[in-house]
C-alpha cells in the first residue's frame, strides 16, 4: 500500500519539533530496542548496537551478510521455518508481521549451542515513490522469561507467555491459510473478481479476470463503467445492477462480449460462461456480487468451424448423393447421415437402427452374393454393389464401403462407411449391354434379311436382269430403313408410313401383306420403337415364318382403344400359312427386345401368341392423334 500524499511523515515530525537537527543515524543507534535493516535479498545492511549487544556480534560479523548466513540456522527448525515465513510474507503482502514467540540460536558456529527466545517485528519500509525497499526488524530477547516461565509452568499454565505462543500457532496457521486461499484465487484458471457498492467498485480480480481484459492497470478501487466502459452499451452494467437490486443471481451461457484488448487496440469478440453471484449481509442486504465464469472462445470457435465443415460434408453429400452411417459393433445399431437414411427410403432425420432393418431391404437375389463375397468383417468392408428395395417398392443400386475402428486391445468396435446411389451407371451398363447385344443381333438379322431378300427376289424373276434391280431396290428400302432404326432422332410420322417402310422390303405387291387402319399420328419414340418391332417381326417371319414360304401371307391391323394415359391403337401382327408354328423353349434376343426394351419406350404391355395356326403380335400402341 503506498503512503499517503503530502510531505513525508518524519518531515511533518521534526518540522512540529525542536529536534528537527537531531542527527536520525545517531536516534537510531542510540535507542536501546535492538533493530536490524535487510533488503530484500534479506542481507544484513545496517543495525543499531542495541542489536549487536543482544547478539554477541560485531558490525564487521554481519553486515554486508545474509541474514541466515550471519545467524546460521537449520531450516527445518520450527524456529527457522517460522523466521522464514514471516519475512516472505512481508515483501509478498508489504505488511507489518509479527512474531510473538521463536526459538533461534544465535551462538556462533563452533561454539556450544545456545538455544535462547524472541519476539520479533517485521516492518516494511518504502522508497520516496511507495515501492518496498527494506525491512525492519525489532527483536527482543525474551529467553529469561521464556526459562521463567519454563520453570515455574504449573504457576503460569495461563500465563502471558503461554497465551501468546498459542495466539502465535493461531496466527501462523491463519496466515498460511490466508496466503494458500490467496494464491489459489489469483491461479484459478477461472476468472473471478468482487465489486461492491452500487457503483461496483472492484474490490478484488485474479489473474485471469486481469488477462480477460488486456492486464488494464490500476483496476483495484475503479467502478466497473469507468474500468470497462466498452461493456456499458452491452448491457453488462445493466445486469449488475439487477443482481443488486433483486438479489437473485444471473447466469450467462456463451455470452458474447467485446472487450478491449491493451491499450489503442481493436476491440475482440469472446464468449463467455460466467454467473453474477450477490453477496448478502447478515442483514440480507446485497453488499457485493461476485464474478466468476470461463473464457469459451476457442471452445465455441472451434465449435462453429466444426457446424461449418458438417454443413459443407453435408452439402457435398447431398450433392453426390453420398451417404456416411457409423455401425456400433456392440449395440448392433447403425446411425446414419440424412443422405444415407434417404438411399434406404427411410426419413432423413430417422433416429439409429439395428443391422437387421438395413440387411433386410438387400434384394434376395443379391444378398447371397453379398455375404458368401464377405465371409469376414475386413471382406465385408471392400467395396461392393448391390440392391436395395425402398419401402415403396422401389428398386436401386446402391456402393457401399467401410472402414473398422479398433479399441486399444485390437478389438473391432466400430465401422465408418459410406454409401452412393449408383442407379443410373447400373441402367446406363445395362443399356450399352443391350446396346451391343442389339447391334449384333441386328448384323445377323441384317444377312437373314439380305439372304432372304436375295432368296425371294430370284424366286419371282423372270431373269437375272428383273433379279438384279428387284435385289438392288430392296436394298436401298433395307438401308433407308435400317436408317430410320439407327438414328435415334426419328421425327413423327404417320403410322401407316411406318408400316408401309418396313413391308416394302417384302413386298412384291402379290398380296402377301395386308394391312388395315385408321389415320395415326405418332411421336418420333413410338416412331423408333414401332420400326424396330416391325424390323425384328419382319425378319423373324422371313427366316422362321409366313414369309419364308410362298404361300405364306401377314395381316397387319391397327384400331382405336381406350388408355387413360391419352390416345392408343391396338396394333396386331398375325402370320397366316406359314409353317407350323413351335413355341420356342427359351427366349432369343429378339423376342426379349421385343417384350422388355419395346414395351418399356411405349409404355404398354407387348404380348407374342405363338399359336399353332400361325404367329401373333399384339401391343397397345399410343399416338398423338
Amino acid at each position: 500500500m503506498r503512503p499517503p500524499a503530502g510531505p513525508p511523515p518524519e518531515a511533518i515530525l521534526f518540522r512540529a519539533s525542536s529536534l528537527s537537527t537531531v542527527d536520525l543515524f545517531g536516534v537510531f543507534n542510540a535507542s536501546p530496542n535492538p533493530y536490524v535493516i535487510l533488503d530484500l535479498e534479506l542481507t544484513i545492511v545496517g543495525c543499531n548496537d542495541a542489536y549487536l549487544r543482544v547478539t554477541g556480534r560485531t558490525r564487521d560479523d554481519i553486515v554486508g551478510r545474509n541474514m541466515f548466513d550471519a545467524f546460521p540456522a537449520d531450516p527445518d527448525t520450527p524456529g527457522g521455518r517460522l523466521l522464514r515465513a514471516s519475512l516472505a510474507k512481508v515483501i509478498a503482502e508489504g505488511e507489518p508481521d509479527e512474531i510473538a514467540l521463536i526459538p533461534y540460536d544465535t551462538s556462533r558456529p563452533g561454539e556450544a549451542p545456545a538455544m535462547r527466545y524472541w519476539s520479533a517485528t517485521h516492518t516494511p519500509i518504502r522508497d520516496g515513490e511507495g515501492r518496498l525497499a527494506f525491512i525492519l526488524q525489532h527483536t527482543t530477547d525474551v529467553t529469561e522469561v521464556e526459562r521463567l516461565r519454563s520453570a515455574s509452568a504449573a504457576q503460569n499454565e495461563a500465563g502471558i507467555l503461554n497465551r501468546a505462543a498459542a495466539v502465535q500457532a493461531e496466527n501462523v496457521a491463519l496466515s498460511q491459510q490466508s496466503s494458500q486461499l490467496r494464491r489459489l484465487f489469483q491461479q484459478t484458471p477461472s476468472f473471478m473478481a468482487m465489486v461492491e457498492g452500487p457503483d461496483h467498485v472492484f474490490t478484488l480480480v485474479n489473474d485471469a479476470y486481469s488477462g480477460l481484459v488486456g492486464y488494464r492497470p490500476d483496476l483495484i478501487g475503479k467502478p466497473a463503467a469507468q474500468a470497462l466502459p466498452e461493456v456499458v452499451e452491452q448491457g453488462f452494467i445493466a445486469l449488475l445492477d439487477q443482481v443488486r437490486t433483486t438479489g437473485e443471481p444471473f447466469i450467462g451461457r456463451a455470452v458474447p462480449i467485446l472487450l478491449q484488448q491493451g491499450s489503442g487496440g481493436l476491440p475482440e469478440q469472446r464468449y463467455l460462461d460466467f454467473i453474477y453471484q450477490p453477496i448478502r449481509e447478515p442483514d440480507g442486504g446485497v453488499s457485493g456480487i461476485f464474478v466468476q465464469g470461463h473464457d469459451i472462445t476457442e471452445q465455441k470457435v472451434a465449435q462453429s468451424e466444426l457446424e461449418r465443415q458438417r454443413e459443407i460434408l453435408r452439402l457435398a453429400q447431398e450433392a453426390g448423393g453420398v451417404g456416411t452411417f457409423v455401425w456400433d459393433l456392440t449395440s448392433g445399431y447403425i446411425a446414419g447421415s440424412e443422405t444415407f437414411n434417404r438411399l434406404y427410403g427411410l426419413p432423413a432425420e430417422s433416429p439409429p437402427q439395428p443391422y437387421e432393418r438395413f440387411a433386410k431391404a438387400v434384394h434376395p437375389d443379391d444378398l447371397d452374393r453379398i455375404v458368401r463375397a464377405a465371409p469376414t468383417l475386413e471382406a465385408g468392408v471392400k467395396p461392393n454393389e448391390y440392391r436395395v428395395i425402398r419401402p415403396d417398392g422401389s428398386v436401386r443400386w446402391l456402393q457401399r464401403q467401410g472402414s473398422i475402428i479398433r479399441d486399444a486391445a485390437g478389438k473391432p468396435v466400430q465401422v465408418l462407411g459410406v454409401s452412393f446411389d449408383v442407379t443410373d451407371r447400373k441402367e446406363r451398363e445395362a443399356q450399352i449391354t443391350l446396346l451391343a447385344q442389339e447391334a449384333a443381333h441386328r448384323v445377323k438379322n441384317m444377312l437373314a434379311m439380305v439372304q432372304g431378300i436375295m432368296a425371294q427376289s430370284l424366286r419371282s424373276a423372270t431373269d437375272m436382269k428383273q433379279a438384279r434391280e428387284v435385289i438392288g431396290a430392296r436394298l436401298v428400302a433395307l438401308a433407308e430403313a435400317q436408317d430410320l432404326l439407327t438414328r435415334g432422332d426419328a421425327t413423327a410420322a404417320a403410322m401407316g408410313d411406318v408400316v408401309a417402310a418396313t413391308i416394302r422390303l417384302h413386298n412384291d405387291g402379290d398380296g402377301r401383306f395386308a394391312v388395315e387402319g385408321p389415320d395415326a399420328q405418332l411421336s418420333s419414340k413410338v416412331v423408333l420403337s414401332l420400326g424396330l418391332m416391325l424390323h425384328e417381326l419382319a425378319t423373324n417371319a422371313l427366316k422362321y415364318g409366313a414369309l419364308s414360304v410362298p404361300e405364306g401371307r401377314v395381316e397387319i391391323t391397327w384400331a382405336p382403344v381406350a388408355m387413360e394415359a391419352g390416345a392408343a391403337v391396338a396394333f396386331t401382327w398375325r402370320e397366316l400359312n406359314g409353317p407350323a408354328v413351335v413355341p420356342p423353349d427359351t427366349r432369343g434376343f429378339g423376342s426379349r427386345l421385343i417384350e422388355r426394351g419395346v414395351a418399356s419406350n411405349l409404355g404398354s404391355h407387348v404380348d407374342l401368341d405363338y399359336a399353332a395356326n400361325g404367329f401373333v403380335c399384339r401391343a397397345v400402341i399410343p399416338v398423338d392423334g
